[in-house]
């Protein structure tokens, strides 16, 4: 064999390889794309979807971009808007809960209302039928049978042992929370309380476990010892002295007409949840 043609065999050997060796293909350009209520500039690929900041969209020379696909949602009535933004090239979604200034920002589009969402939390407690629901960031709503039905009949925490009451003697209509109805322990609510906790109905009652009535010095003036005179403290702390509350010879009736306690018990003591005892919150 000649040189010549030693060397002409050996380049199509060579560039018969090549042929066969599998092509690179080029790696596809990122996309970009803004959510609106935001104004977030997401580096997009195949892979993952990345936010930048303004030095790192001005690094890459200032790409144009497209607007995001977001929808807006929110669950039942709870005042959260949830901004739902669906990066199709990955196939992520990301979800963020917006601000009203976001929402603002971002048009007032329409806000499409779920039924149901697998992070509420379902609960009732021991002094009503009442069904509450309360969302990842704490709110608190009352649940009707026709939601709580929709959303497929999910199941429920009964708080048992506990709840809200108020006495149907009391004109003045406060409300206490019970850390523990069966020996009366809890404390007056205020209206900001009561409303955070979703407004629950309170079970009328004559009178709580350790509620008494109390007459100083065998004199003729009666007063009302229990968990309504103390202003429940979640914190837990030592319960406070018990204030004066008197009563009418018409409220002494409406307890039940009680025979009065010439000195205030050691249990009225202890009438506070204090430390360890499930808040109203919890």
């Amino acid at each position: 064999m000649t040189f010549l043609r030693a060397a002409v065999l050996a380049l199509a050997a060579a560039l018969g390889a090549l042929s066969l060796a599998p092509a690179t293909a080029a790696t596809p350009a990122p996309d970009y794309l803004r959510t609106t209520h935001d104004g977030t500039i997401f580096e997009v690929t195949d892979d993952d979807v990345v936010p930048l900041t303004f030095a790192e969209w001005a690094d890459r020379g200032f790409p144009s971009f497209r607007t995001a696909s977001t929808v807006f949602e929110k669950v039942l009535t709870f005042p959260t808007v949830t901004a739902v933004t669906t990066f199709d090239r990955p196939g992520i979604q990301l979800a963020e809960d917006v601000t009203w200034d976001q929402y603002r920002a971002a048009g007032f589009p329409r806000v499409t209302t779920l039924a149901w969402s697998p992070a509420i939390f379902v609960y009732k407690w021991g002094t009503s039928p009442e069904l509450f629901a309360q969302d990842s960031v704490g709110d608190i709503i009352t649940l009707s049978y026709a939601q709580w039905q929709s959303a497929g009949f999910p199941s429920f925490t009964a708080r048992e042992g506990r709840g809200f009451v108020r006495l149907s003697w009391d004109a003045t209509g406060g409300i206490a929370y019970l850390c523990d109805t069966a020996a009366g322990r809890g404390g007056r609510l205020t209206y900001d309380q009561w409303t955070s906790l979703g407004s629950p109905t309170p079970m009328t009652v004559t009178r709580t476990a350790n509620d008494l009535v109390w007459r100083l010095s065998r004199g003729p003036e009666l007063s009302y010892v229990g968990a309504m005179n103390l202003v429940y403290d979640p914190s837990g702390r030592l319960q406070p002295g018990l204030s004066n509350r008197a009563l009418t010879y018409r409220e002494w009736v409406g307890m039940g007409s009680p025979a009065p306690r010439d000195r205030i018990p050691e249990a009225s003591g202890n009438l506070a949840c204090g430390q360890g005892a499930l808040s109203a919150w919890e």
